[in-house]
């Protein structure tokens, strides 16, 4: 990749994580690259060759979610606990940007989920939960005019292949390699027994339709509350996130193992 212009991102409430990204910084500009620091909160990522974020998967996500639709790869660096994400610790950062520049590393793209009507887009997932005062809701999936599954319950996750292994995990859902073309639907603690996860094609824009008060999650963070009687309808996204791979780096199953202890 021709690489001329860095962007540092870093979460600046992970100790140390300020100091590892101004590192990579003077390493860039010690090699002729011109390179920009910020913390991840608010940033552009305007005529930027690649995005290092430095903290976490958090802290890739949202810096994913800021890009897009901009397809700029983006080297994770996590600080200390394994980030899943991420390519590389701290530690290893000048490495990584050795092989970046030496055109060595491999672009993976990730598919995003976008929801109509609505800015945000996913990485990971698109949650549909009961409210906090109750946590409990009722809901219907549909595609193509057909119910898919109807229940009471705490909610529904609608996952990428990337995010199988985040909160649709927990939820019960299979493990999925990240390169595999489905949507992960999960049920969240749904109350009858004979609902289960489904894998679901990618063409098929996906409508959940709440009949009790619920609110919209994307990537972790609530971006907004649904009355009962509303729609949102998550499709697959126009753009994909790119993500960096390193040579010799550990394999997706070598690294849920790690995570899953």
């Amino acid at each position: 990749m021709g690489l001329k212009r860095v962007l540092f991102v870093y979460n600046s409430e992970k100790p140390g994580a300020e100091e590892v990204a101004r590192g990579g910084v003077e390493w860039c500009q010690a090699h002729g690259l011109k390179a920009v620091l910020t913390p991840r909160r608010e940033f552009s990522a305007e005529k930027v060759d690649l995005v290092v974020a430095v903290g976490g998967d958090g802290t890739l996500l949202r810096a994913a979610a800021t890009i897009y639709p901009q397809e700029i790869p983006i080297l994770g660096v996590h600080m200390g606990s394994l980030g899943f994400l991420a390519c590389c610790g701290a530690e290893e950062l000048e490495r990584a940007l050795e092989l970046v520049v030496e055109g060595k590393a491999v672009q993976e793209r990730h598919l995003r989920l976008e929801i109509q009507g609505r800015p945000e887009t996913a990485l990971n997932d698109v949650a549909v939960l009961g409210t906090a005062e109750v946590r409990f809701t009722e809901l219907s999936l549909w595609a193509e005019g057909e119910e898919i599954l109807a229940f009471p319950g705490d909610g529904l996750v609608v996952a990428t292949p990337t995010g199988a292994s985040a909160y649709a995990l927990s939820c019960g859902g299979p493990l999925v390699h990240p390169q595999v073309e489905a949507l992960i639907v999960a049920p969240v603690a749904p109350h009858r027994l004979d609902i289960r996860p489904l894998l679901l094609p990618l063409d098929r824009p996906l409508q959940v339709r709440v009949h009790y008060p619920a609110e919209l999650w994307v990537d972790g963070d609530p971006v907004n509350g649904l009355a009962a009687g509303e729609r949102v309808e998550v499709r697959v996204a126009q753009a994909s996130t790119v993500l960096l791979r390193l040579p010799g780096e550990e394999g997706y199953f070598t690294r849920l193992r790690r995570r899953l202890s």
